[in-house]
C-alpha cells in the first residue's frame, strides 16, 4: 500500500492494490501528499533575492535555470551566493540570520535543520500545492518537523555501490545481494586482479558511505534509531554489541580482500579514478558519484550501475539507501516581497521540465515527480533503485558530527586498517565520552 508513496517517480505509473474485500484493482501511484496531479509554478513579484547554497558543482545548471526564471518574469533577478561545503555548515545559519537579501537557502539534512529550526529562520511551506503536489512525499521528511515542512529537500541521493556492469558482464560475475556472495565475490574479484571496492578509506566523508549499509539491515529500524541515539547522547558507547557487531563485518570485508591494499590511505581521489580505469569493480558511495567519474572517463557512461549492500544472509529488512537533501527553506529573515520571490523559484524548480534539467545536467536524481532520466543513461539506469525496499541514510542519526559520528567512522576505517576491535572501540568510546562532557 505504500509502494506508489515511497518509491517512482510517474503518477501514471500503476500498482496492484488489494481491496478490504480482498478484490485486486489497478490504481495509479499517489506519490505526493494528494492524488491530485502536479501544479505550475508561482508567478513571483519583482526585487532580488541571494540563492545561498554550498553546491559550486551545480553553478553552471543552475545560472541557466535561474536564466530562464529571470527571462520568464523580468525585473525578478536571483544571485547564486556559494560556499565550500565545510564553511556553510559551519557559517551558513550566523551569516543568513544577518543578511534579509538571503531570502532563499539551503540547509543539510541533521543538524543544521535542526539549528536552523531552533533559530526559527524557515518559513512553514506546508499549505503550498506544489509542495504537496509535485514533490514526492517521501522525500519530504528531512524538511519536516512536527508535522510541518519548512523545507522542500531536492535532490534524491541513492548511497548504494555502483558497480561497473560492462566488467561485471566481462568477467561473469553476479551481483551480490547476500553478506556471504560479498564475500565470496570481494575473493573472486581480487583474484582476478581487480580491487573489488575502490572505498576511499583516506576520505572520511565518503568512507562512511557504507555505514549506511551496514546499519540498515543490523537490527529492525526502532532499534537501530534506539542504539544509535544513545550512542549520539552517551547513554551507550562503541563497545556494545550492536555496534561491536557492525565493527566485526567491516573487518570481514577486509579479510575478505574487499578493499584497496592500503585502504585507510586510499583516497576520494584515488577511488573514483580507479573505477573510472576498469581497476575497479564498484565505487561505494553513491549516486552522487556518478558524475565525477563520467568526468574522468567519458567512456564509462551507461555502464553503472547501482546494487544495495546487504550484510545479512536472512531476510533484509531494507534493499538499500536513500537520502534526500539540498534542501530548500525561505527565510524568515528575508522581507515579504522576497519570501514570495523565493518561493515562487522553489516552485519553479519543483516542476518536471526544470527538474529534469537540473537532473540531467547534475547527474543527480530528484525529489520532483514526473521526471524523465532518459536524456541521462546513468541516472536512467540506477533509476531501478527507486523501486527497493529503501531506508533513509541512518548514518545521520548520529546528529552530534565532529564529537560522535567523525570518531566512530575514523575507529571504523582504523579496524580495516588493521586495528584491534576491542582496543579501538574502548579507546574512541572514552574519547567520545570526554567530548559529549559525560
Amino acid at each position: 500500500t505504500t509502494e506508489g508513496i515511497s518509491t517512482g517517480q510517474k503518477t501514471k505509473s500503476l500498482i496492484c492494490l488489494k481491496g478490504s474485500n480482498g478484490k485486486l484493482t489497478w490504481q495509479r501511484v499517489r506519490l505526493g501528499s494528494t492524488n491530485a496531479q502536479p501544479v505550475a509554478n508561482l508567478t513571483p513579484p519583482k526585487g532580488s533575492i541571494e540563492f545561498h547554497h554550498w553546491r559550486s558543482e551545480d553553478k553552471v545548471v543552475l545560472q541557466g535555470i535561474i536564466d530562464g526564471f529571470q527571462a520568464q518574469y523580468p525585473g525578478t533577478k536571483i544571485t547564486q551566493v556559494i560556499t565550500d561545503s565545510t564553511n556553510y555548515q559551519n557559517l551558513a545559519l550566523s551569516k543568513v540570520s544577518v543578511n534579509p537579501k538571503a531570502a532563499l537557502v539551503t540547509v543539510f539534512r541533521g543538524q543544521q535543520f535542526t539549528d536552523f529550526s531552533k533559530a526559527n529562520m524557515m518559513v512553514d511551506l506546508s499549505n503550498e500545492r506544489f509542495v504537496k503536489q509535485n514533490v514526492i512525499q517521501s522525500a519530504l521528511t528531512p524538511g519536516t518537523l512536527n508535522g510541518k515542512i519548512y523545507a522542500v529537500p531536492y535532490q534524491s541521493l541513492f548511497n548504494n555501490p555502483i558497480y561497473n556492469a560492462e566488467l561485471f558482464q566481462k568477467q561473469g560475475w553476479k551481483v551480490p545481494t547476500t553478506w556471504s556472495q560479498t564475500l565470496a565475490f570481494c575473493k573472486t574479484a581480487k583474484a582476478a586482479g581487480f580491487i573489488p571496492f575502490a572505498w576511499p578509506g583516506g576520505t572520511r566523508g565518503n568512507a562512511g558511505q557504507i555505514l549506511n549499509a551496514f546499519m540498515m539491515n543490523s537490527a529492525p529500524y526502532a532499534t537501530v534509531l534506539k542504539n544509535a541515539t544513545d550512542i549520539d547522547k552517551g547513554r551507550a558507547d562503541l563497545t556494545g554489541d550492536w555496534f561491536t557487531g557492525i565493527a566485526k563485518q567491516y573487518k570481514q570485508m577486509a579479510d575478505a580482500g574487499c578493499f584497496p591494499a592500503n585502504a585507510t590511505g586510499y583516497t576520494d581521489t584515488v577511488a573514483p579514478a580507479d573505477f573510472a580505469a576498469g581497476k575497479a569493480a564498484i565505487y561505494p558511495t553513491g549516486t552522487f558519484g556518478m558524475s565525477s567519474v563520467t568526468k574522468l572517463n567519458p567512456a564509462m557512461a551507461g555502464k553503472m550501475k547501482i546494487f544495495g549492500l546487504i550484510t545479512t544472509d536472512s531476510k533484509p529488512y531494507y534493499e538499500g539507501i536513500t537520502n534526500n537533501t539540498f534542501i530548500l527553506s525561505v527565510s524568515t529573515k528575508a522581507s515579504a516581497t522576497d519570501q514570495k520571490i523565493a518561493n515562487s523559484f522553489i516552485s519553479y524548480l519543483a516542476t518536471a521540465p526544470v527538474a529534469q534539467e537540473y537532473a540531467v545536467g547534475t547527474s543527480q536524481h530528484v525529489s520532483v515527480i514526473n521526471v524523465d532520466y532518459s536524456a541521462n543513461p546513468d541516472l536512467l539506469n540506477t533509476s531501478d533503485i527507486m523501486g527497493k525496499k529503501l531506508l533513509l541514510a541512518p548514518r545521520f542519526l548520529f546528529l552530534n558530527q565532529g564529537v560522535v559520528r567523525d570518531k566512530l567512522e575514523d575507529a571504523l576505517i582504523a579496524i580495516v586498517g588493521g586495528a584491534d576491535i576491542t582496543k579501538t572501540l574502548a579507546d574512541t568510546s572514552k574519547i567520545i565520552k570526554q567530548g559529549l562532557g559525560a
